[in-house]
């Protein structure tokens, strides 16, 4: 990230060779910043990563469900059934 000085000096020389024209300071501040914000990036590519996307990201899994240790018989969400209970 530049300094508010490197971001000045900058805008300042961009100033002076537009011709000191009046009424600029604010969008010779604004294009000294994208300067040098670009010059950082192409300087250190592997320090800004973008996020994933959907796309690269890996496949959610379905939850597996889980046999009962007391009947043996599948339910759902891990839940476990007694044998001879009177619930679904």
């Amino acid at each position: 990230m530049p300094t508010e000085d490197e971001i000045k000096e900058l805008a300042y020389r961009i100033w002076e060779e537009e011709g000191r024209p009046e009424g600029k300071d604010v969008e010779n501040y604004y294009r000294a910043v994208k300067i040098l914000g670009e010059q950082e990036a192409a300087r250190s590519p592997a320090l800004i990563k973008a996020p994933p996307t959907v796309a690269q990201l890996p496949p959610a899994s379905p939850p597996t469900p889980q046999k009962s240790q007391v009947s043996g018989r599948v339910t759902k969400a891990g839940a476990r059934k007694k044998k001879g209970s009177s619930a679904g």
